[in-house]
């Protein structure tokens, strides 16, 4: 297809979703580099897509009217359509089994529109990364294996720092290698019980010399006072963390271990 100028992406899942599209993301970002690229998606991920600069323009999905699109029919005058109209191409990995997502996104687009629902993967079968690289293929763009990339779309937040660095304390990682922890998930059934990662800690202490950091995020609340009793000077809890600093942790340990969750993604 000829370049277009504005390209719109639509992308709602969590963080794992996030992290499994960015080698379509990069295949569009090297396919249409004049393109203005706008991702509509998570609030929880978009500052990874902001920092990751494969988009130029991050929004949350809670800032538009998207529930517009669900209509029986969208008004040619609504916010909403006259949003897609500002774009020559619109990609959406969401939307609805009736079509009514899929009808109204062509009626208010002025270009192309492409719909490929992210649940459609459970039907795929290959890896997430290939379903999301394969859904470009009408695009005129080559699949391509996100397991075969060799330039692959990697975030770099090395230099992120944290609050405490920022206002002149030190840095609680310091420069020595690390076993990182996120011992929780979305789903208490997928997690490897608290107290093996607690041995694990222990024992890579002993046979690595790997002091410990154990990341503890929303899902983790309830895990908060098995891991303040087990605080010491070789395991240290880091909570509260934005997005870019739990990747800036990720980047700088030595070893990570996670249960399936959008972190370890």
């Amino acid at each position: 297809m000829a370049s277009p100028d504005r390209i719109c992406i639509f992308l709602t899942g969590g963080i794992g979703d996030f992290v499994a599209a960015l080698p379509a993301l990069f295949r569009l970002r090297q396919a249409f580099p004049q393109g203005r690229i706008a991702l509509v998606g998570n609030p929880l991920w978009l500052p990874l897509a902001r920092e990751g600069r494969l988009v130029d323009d991050a929004r949350s999905i809670d800032d538009l009217p998207v529930h517009a699109g669900f209509m029986s029919r969208l008004p040619a005058d609504h916010a909403f359509s006259r949003f897609l109209a500002g774009f020559e191409l619109v990609i959406s990995w969401f939307g609805d089994r009736e079509g009514l997502w899929e009808r109204n996104l062509k009626g208010a687009s002025r270009g192309k529109v492409l719909v490929r629902p992210f649940r459609a993967v459970h039907a795929f079968p290959g890896h997430a990364s290939d379903y999301y690289l394969t859904s470009l293929e009408e695009l005129g763009l080559p699949e391509g294996s996100a397991t075969r990339e060799v330039r692959r779309p990697l975030l770099r937040f090395r230099n992120q720092g944290f609050p405490e660095a920022r206002g002149g304390g030190e840095d609680p990682l310091g420069d020595r290698p690390f076993l990182c922890l996120h011992p929780g998930s979305g789903s208490e059934s997928k997690n490897w019980p608290k107290e093996n990662f607690l041995e694990l800690a222990r024992a890579t202490l002993l046979s690595l010399q790997l002091p410990c950091t154990v990341l503890l995020g929303p899902a983790e609340k309830e895990q908060k006072a098995f891991w303040a009793a087990a605080r010491g000077v070789s395991l240290q809890v880091m909570e509260g963390l934005s997005i870019v600093e739990v990747c800036g942790v990720l980047q700088r340990a030595a070893l990570y271990v996670g249960n399936d969750s959008g972190i370890t993604h």
